[in-house]
């Protein structure tokens, strides 16, 4: 007995494609199951001749799946996988799984049966060519099949415009997921969405999908766009046929669609959608899906741009803060803004992207914001540490961790104020977090702070020369410090971006005292 699986959110579909499966032999025993959490329950306990599935459900992505599915063992039977759009780089996913058969809805039922004997052919328990039930005939509501297919893609469409894109959290992120959206709304082999900032008279792009070698920005003059920007138009549609003027400069695209974007009622740019499947007129439930993700979009907008500016001003309040706390003692001023400069410059040698990168640099602005909470009498000490005032001044990551604990915006920024004091080998503090187990951002911070600690001026001693900086990084690699951040703070070092107090204001005799020289070993446990 064959056992073939059908995972499919929509019961009707599944129920139609069930009853087609069934129809290959009476050797084909067929069970379904309406999502993914349901699907890997039974294709972790079960074996499966075959399997028949879409690719996007209500709780996810199939191919994610079977890609988790892969890397945990288990085995994988056979896969047709149904979907009414592709894009390349779904299509490359899916042949990187092993999926031979992809069967792009709508489909004809003999299609599908073609398709499932192709593929149960193989398997040992194949029902010979004798054994098999006749083909039977067409039927007039076979027909229904395709119907149902398109007017389930219709469904998922605007469920993912209600569910996938409100969940991005920033602007650019929100762009790309509605273009990508409204890509597959008209089957387009790509397309973009530009802004238009008004007081350059010009489009910028903020996403784009199967666009190569094209300017980000250029002036509205050199589009086709006027009637869109001045809110005239609702809909620009060029054909081969009925060309309309150049949608962007130097790309050859004579057939596209585009509609304005708005923000508040004003047109604020152009959603443009390059060589759509078809030439015809666009009408009817296709144009009211991309009108309803247009609005969709700025409802979206308007709501990240209110909330960056609420973040943005928190996020100045409290960077204020921190450089009023530090105010007061003159060997920590500007100490912060040092930090968060130079995990900037780590973590764009590391290769991150700029969000990334900016995300870091607020991180060392607050790094330090919890000695708020520490006594001016331990925080202002003119002198080294009792080991009891330590242990308070050690309470600061926690504080500051506390202070951000009801910013729903600055969840990443936490992270880095907790653990910029744990150490790699495991005996830092306040969470003896070790290796990658302590945030990768965390570990930048760490070692922006400790090189900063280490070049300017304490009350206890004169600041180290970056030689000795150097040096102290070396040693510290792989136990008090990320191994990788090492690597490239030492490269920034050494190209001269990092400076120093200790360079300019060092002894006449360019020798650190012995006294300084001491104290370095017993500090090195605690830069920063």
């Amino acid at each position: 007995m064959l056992s073939l699986l059908i995972i499919e959110d929509q019961p009707a579909v599944r129920e139609v494609v069930a009853e087609i499966a069934g129809e290959l032999s009476e050797h084909v025993q067929v069970t379904q199951v309406g999502s993914l959490e349901e699907a890997r329950a039974v294709l972790v306990s079960e074996e499966w001749s075959g399997l028949i599935t879409d690719m996007s459900l209500g709780d996810g992505n199939v191919l994610e799946l079977i890609s988790k599915l892969n890397e945990e063992g288990v085995r994988m039977p056979p896969t047709i996988l149904m979907s009414g759009f592709l894009t390349s780089a779904r299509m490359a996913q899916a042949l990187q799984l092993g999926i031979e058969h992809v069967l792009a809805k709508p489909f004809a039922p003999d299609v599908l049966l073609e398709c499932l004997e192709k593929m149960l052919s193989k398997h040992p328990e194949a029902v010979a060519p004798a054994e098999k039930k006749p083909r039977r005939p067409v039927r007039s509501a076979d027909r229904l099949l395709p119907e149902m297919f398109e007017m389930d893609r219709r469904m998922g469409l605007v469920y993912r415009m209600f569910d996938e894109i409100p969940s991005h959290h920033d602007v650019s992120s929100v762009c790309a997921s509605a273009l990508n959206l409204a890509v597959e709304v008209v089957h387009a082999k790509g397309g973009f969405l530009a802004f238009f900032e008004r007081n350059q008279h010009k489009l910028v792009m903020v996403a784009n999908q199967g666009i190569d070698d094209v300017e980000a920005a250029c002036s509205l003059d050199d589009t086709h766009f006027h009637a869109l920007i001045a809110g005239e138009e609702e809909l620009i549609q060029s054909s081969v046929d009925d060309p309309k003027g150049v949608c962007w400069p130097d790309l050859k695209k004579p057939h596209y669609i585009a509609i304005p974007v708005r923000l508040q009622g004003i047109s604020m740019g152009v959603l443009c959608l390059l060589e759509p499947a078809s030439d015809e007129e666009l009408k009817g439930e296709t144009k009211q899906i991309l009108g309803l993700l247009v609005k969709e979009l700025d409802t979206l907008l308007d709501n990240r741009a209110v909330h960056a500016a609420l973040a943005d001003n928190m996020r100045e309040t409290l960077i204020a803060l921190v450089r009023s706390l530090e105010a007061r003692d003159r060997y920590t001023r500007d100490h912060s803004g040092r930090v968060g400069a130079l995990s900037a410059i780590f973590a764009e040698d590391l290769g991150l992207e700029p969000d990334h990168v900016d995300l870091i640099r607020t991180g060392g602005l607050l790094h330090d914001i919890g000695k708020c909470g520490i006594p001016d009498a331990v925080l202002l000490k003119p002198g080294r540490y009792t080991d009891n005032e330590f242990a308070i001044m050690k309470a600061h990551p926690a504080i500051g961790d506390n202070i951000l604990k009801n910013m729903d915006t600055m969840v990443r920024e936490r992270l880095m104020l907790r653990h910029h004091h744990e150490r790699y080998d495991g005996l830092g503090y306040p969470d003896r977090l070790a290796g990658e187990d302590i945030p990768f951002e965390a570990r930048i911070v760490c070692v922006a702070d400790a090189i900063d600690a280490m070049t300017t001026h304490r009350v206890y001693r004169m600041a180290r020369p970056l030689s000795f900086c150097v040096e102290q990084l070396k040693n510290g690699s792989g136990t008090q410090f990320d191994p990788k951040v090492v690597e490239v703070a030492i490269a920034a070092i050494e190209r001269g971006v990092v400076n120093t107090q200790a360079e300019e204001q060092q002894n006449p005799d360019g020798v650190m005292p012995i006294s300084a020289l001491i104290s370095v070993k017993t500090e090195v446990r605690n830069y920063g």
